[in-house]
């Protein structure tokens, strides 16, 4: 910009009040100077960003480490973006390398299908669907020739691809590591210049693959898409990252109850991770609350039941996120059976895990086991019960057993 150039401080202001807004809680704006032009031009010419992030539907379970980049992308919304979700039908059959020391199994059309719609329900309770434009990556993929595969396969290097942090590791183990794999960035760039992505959002482990779509798009004349990375939320055991497969999540299908419980269950070390990331809370308030844990004029235990509190209201409306309060405090304050518990008329002779099997409360019997041997099923106000073919006689009739943490049978 020249000196002669007239400088709308109107627009700068609103400039300055996106960017603020946009950037709290990223890890990283990939390039941060190129973000404040494409931000200067979407306002002086009313256009909005084209914000992208996409999904490998695998599985139809959400968490609420996965709602992270969607928060983000739901600010973009709320300032008048546009919001484009990419649904990896291909990327799905590959399997995402981060991480990764062995090649995913590939999934059947109709399996990721119903994964995406279910998927797509859960992020529409943080997205604006007015403003979302939900894309297949089979709208493009399933009309490329072996031309255009060639034309993308000359737009990279080998070099470039084997210099990803997993591709290294893998074949430094001496682990297979397919070409189709290898492959998996390169689709995700190509999804950039199909839908003309101005901006891509995704955890710092996507890095390599957002950065991706800035190559791609630059070779075909693009504007580059800026990356923004935001962080990988830890999981409620507090030492690694959420993951469904590791039990350590807190999932968007969980009822209320067990959704608050979760978050009790989180070291206090968590909290303003959470309040961050998964709440959303804003800088100011946010340090309220540090502040007040550091100077002990805030209890732990009640900053986290706001905690808990806030992220039931978020998806069940602030009544039942009372409810679920004083049902947490009811139940592991008071030590006192919640009024809701599932009643079971049991048959007298029978074994404890044919009863909890009866209740369908857990799983399977393998879980049922498992919680046994852990000490984790009791009589409440009585013993533990570490029998699983204890046999249940008419003395259980009118009490109540206590199932894990959360869970209790009131049996009659």
């Amino acid at each position: 910009m020249t000196t002669s150039d007239h400088v709308d401080p109107r627009i700068e202001n609103e400039v300055n009040r996106q960017l603020e807004i946009l950037s709290y809680g990223c890890a990283e704006i990939v390039p941060l100077e190129e973000f404040k032009k494409m931000l200067r031009k979407s306002i002086t010419q009313n256009i909005p960003l084209r914000v992208k992030c996409g999904i490998d539907p695998t599985s139809a379970d959400v968490h609420v480490g996965h709602l992270v980049p969607y928060k983000k992308m739901r600010q973009f919304q709320d300032l008048g973006h546009q919001g484009v979700v990419i649904i990896g039908d291909y990327t799905a059959s590959v399997g995402d390398p981060t991480g990764k020391n062995e090649a995913r199994k590939a999934l059947d059309e109709v399996t990721v299908k119903n994964n995406a719609q279910r998927y797509m329900e859960q992020l529409f309770t943080v997205l604006d669907k007015n403003k979302t434009e939900v894309r297949f990556q089979s709208e493009w993929f399933s009309k490329v020739t072996l031309r255009d595969i060639l034309s993308w396969a000359g737009q990279t290097t080998v070099a470039k691809l084997l210099s990803h942090e997993t591709f290294s590791e893998r074949l430094a183990k001496g682990l297979p590591l397919g070409l189709h794999e290898v492959f998996y960035p390169v689709l995700q760039g190509i999804d950039s210049v199909y839908v003309k992505a101005d901006i891509e959002l995704g955890g710092t482990d996507q890095k390599f693959n957002v950065l991706m779509g800035r190559d791609f798009q630059g070779a075909r004349n693009q504007r580059e898409q800026v990356a923004i990375l935001l962080p990988i939320i830890t999981g409620t055991c507090g030492t690694i990252k959420m993951s469904k497969s590791l039990g350590n999540y807190i999932g968007i299908l969980d009822d209320p109850f067990d959704k608050f419980g979760k978050v009790m269950s989180i070291p206090d070390s968590l909290m303003a991770e959470y309040y961050k990331y998964v709440i959303g809370l804003p800088k100011d308030k946010l340090e309220i609350i540090i502040q007040g844990l550091k100077d002990g004029t805030k209890h732990p235990n009640e900053v986290k039941k706001d905690l808990a509190r806030q992220l039931v209201a978020f998806f069940h409306g602030d009544a039942i996120a009372l409810e679920m309060k004083e049902k947490f405090e009811n139940v592991f304050k008071r030590k006192e059976v919640p009024d809701d518990a599932p009643e079971m008329c049991f048959t007298r002779g029978t074994t404890l895990i044919s009863v909890l099997s009866a209740s369908k409360l857990c799983e399977s019997n393998a879980e049922i086991r498992r919680l046994i041997k852990q000490n984790a099923v009791s009589i409440v106000d009585g013993d533990k019960l570490q029998n699983p073919d204890l046999i249940m006689d008419d003395s259980f009739a009118g009490k109540s057993l206590k199932i894990g943490k959360r869970k209790f049978l009131k049996l009659v």
